[in-house]
């Protein structure tokens, strides 16, 4: 079944997700694909790609269908936070679009 999740990853992120054209992946694995692929953007000093990516994810956010919200809540967001020194942290608030940004402090208190 093609999702929303799915269906906006794919078309705009297709380099986030290249392993991942298995119909049994799910919305789950593919933002935190996404996620994993933001951060190695971010390490190789790419920030303008990332912002991008930040804009696609906040898009689908502000869809405010609890899933959705659910999904990059789990994936992508919690996936910064674990994989990131907390400088870095920092960095990517600076870059996030402002309801993102919400989430993210969001999610991290609520860790």
């Amino acid at each position: 079944m093609e999702t929303k999740i799915r269906k906006t990853i794919y078309e705009w992120l297709p380099e986030a997700t290249e392993n991942l054209d298995n119909p049994t992946v799910t919305d789950y694995e593919i933002v935190r694909s996404v996620s994993d692929y933001s951060l190695h953007l971010f390490q190789e000093d790419r920030k303008d790609k990332v912002n991008d990516i930040f804009k696609i994810i906040n898009i689908l956010y502000q869809e405010e269908h609890a899933y959705t919200k659910h999904c990059i809540e789990n994936e992508f967001i919690c996936n910064f936070i674990e994989k990131s020194p907390a400088l870095q942290l920092k960095d990517y608030l600076n870059d996030m679009p402002s309801p993102l940004k919400e989430a993210f402090i969001k999610t991290l208190i609520e860790l």
